[in-house]
């Protein structure tokens, strides 16, 4: 068990380190800051799902923050649970094709920092539940 959750966490990692490789670009756009929001939203889910795993319950597919939350039982400040809901906008939804048509998000370099700092804080404080 404790290998699959350090599997989680370098996975979860990952993304925190992509979005901050993105974020530091050369030359941004507001893709850019879409992906690097798209990879923060990542982080935490994959860090939600680890904690799902630690606590023997089943994984379900979803990606929506605030349900994995719940679903991780764990208590959230009200910053917190803002930071999902927040996050929660950016999940690219290209899979499900009666969502893709829906108008994406248009995130500008502080939109961006801001969302990618509280993602950092937050995946530490996940990452010993």
């Amino acid at each position: 068990m404790k290998l699959i959750l350090q599997k989680w966490i370098l996975f979860a990692q990952s993304d925190l380190d992509a979005a901050k490789r993105l974020f530091n670009s050369p030359k941004p756009t507001h893709w850019t800051y879409l992906l690097v929001l798209w990879h923060c939203h990542q982080t935490i889910e994959k860090a939600l799902k680890m904690i799902i795993i630690k606590k023997k319950k089943e994984l379900l597919k979803i990606h929506d923050l605030p349900r994995l939350s719940s679903l991780a039982e764990i208590n959230l400040s009200k910053q917190q649970t803002t930071l999902l809901e927040e996050l929660n906008k950016f999940y690219l939804r290209s899979r499900y094709p009666d969502l893709i048509y829906k108008p994406l998000s248009s995130p500008n370099r502080k939109i961006a920092k801001e969302l990618l700092i509280h993602t950092k804080k937050l995946f530490l404080w996940l990452k010993p539940q």
